[in-house]
This record gives C-alpha cells, sequence and structure tokens, in this order.
C-alpha cells in the first residue's frame, strides 16, 4: 500500500484535529527546511526528524562513489541515507503484529 502526502494530512488530522491545511504548511515547511540544512556548507550534516529517524547527508569524492556515472567533473558527491532505529523498527513490528492477532480473533 502506498501513502502519499495527502494520505497522511488527512491522518494527521483526524489524530489531531489541527486544519489539514496548517498541518500541509508544516510538512512542506519541514521538506524546506531539511533540504535546506542538508545543503549545509558542512560536509556531514545528521536531522533526526522525529524518535526513530535519522536523515544524514554527506559529501564524498567522485572516487568514493559506488556510481557507474562519469563523475570526476564534480567536486562533490551528495550521498544521502535514511536511518530507521531498531527501537523504532520492533515498534512497528510489534504493532504490526497486534493488528494481525486482532484481524484473526475478530
Amino acid at each position: 500500500m502506498k501513502y502519499n502526502q495527502k494520505d497522511v494530512i488527512s491522518e494527521i488530522h483526524k489524530r489531531t484535529g489541527c486544519s489539514t491545511s496548517e498541518i500541509s504548511t508544516i510538512l512542506n515547511t519541514l521538506g524546506d527546511v531539511v533540504k535546506h540544512k542538508l545543503s549545509n556548507d558542512s560536509h556531514y550534516v545528521e536531522i533526526k526528524l522525529f524518535p526513530g529517524l535519522k536523515i544524514t547527508a554527506d559529501y564524498i569524492s567522485p572516487e568514493q562513489s559506488k556510481s557507474n556515472l562519469p563523475l570526476s567533473q564534480f567536486g562533490f558527491v551528495l550521498r544521502l541515507h535514511a536511518d530507521l532505529s531498531d527501537y523504532f523498527k520492533k515498534e512497528v513490528r510489534n504493532l504490526h503484529h497486534a493488528i494481525e492477532n486482532n484481524l484473526q480473533s475478530g
């Protein structure tokens, strides 16, 4: 199943009662802030969006890149990585099992 931004906004609206317009503004602004922080002039940036999700960006030399593209004319290559903590993954698995058990017993 795929969820787009509109689906996420609707779910947050149901859970919080905040207006969909405000939620949309916040999510779009969050995207802008993340892009701005990741494009920082530092060679390494780490952003923890919420407990369990971390996004990192680092700028590496073209030689360090695993790309097959001809990158030697660039001074650096942007490498992005999203990481979910083991604890967050465990919580998701537990929630999945609980929902699955409810469906089977219901």
